[in-house]
């Protein structure tokens, strides 16, 4: 049932409450989705390197619980079972904190939805008539009616 779903681009932030293992959590359930294949999961590399600095990090890792190779291994998980995406195009978004730009040229690139709990980060008017869209975990998993 891969294709069930839309694809999503999953930010940083959903990614560390997720990876926190807080099974009745609708970030872990997001994350859930898309390691078991039921979420089409869009990475670049620059969603790659984000995700190894933010669960890098120590504050971040004792909030987890994970150690240094339990975080490898999730993000080869993650990699592994991604759609890796190329940008072709010479459009930039323009965020506030530039490096949110890399989810957003990623979304646009898969036709992807962000996952996001900083909805307000990525809602610029300029942006909505690229055709992406983002929305929270709860939102996410109550319209397209993600179970465990």
């Amino acid at each position: 049932m891969e294709n069930a779903y839309p694809p999503i681009v999953l930010d940083a932030n959903v990614l560390v409450a997720g990876a926190c293992r807080h099974e009745g959590g609708l970030a872990y359930r997001v994350l859930m989705a898309a390691l078991g294949r039921q979420v089409p999961l869009m990475l670049t590399e620059g969603i790659v390197a984000e995700y190894a600095d933010v669960l890098g990090r120590l504050a971040v890792r004792k909030l987890t619980g994970l150690t240094v190779k339990q975080n490898a291994d999730l993000i080869l998980d993650l990699i592994s079972l991604s759609h890796q995406t190329q940008l072709h195009f010479s459009w930039r978004p323009n965020l506030l904190d530039e490096a949110d730009n890399k989810f957003i040229e990623a979304a646009i690139a898969a036709t992807a939805i962000i996952v996001t709990d900083n909805v307000r980060d990525f809602t610029p008017l300029d942006l909505v008539k690229h055709g992406w869209g983002v929305m929270t975990p709860l939102g996410f998993t109550t319209l397209y009616d993600l179970e465990n």
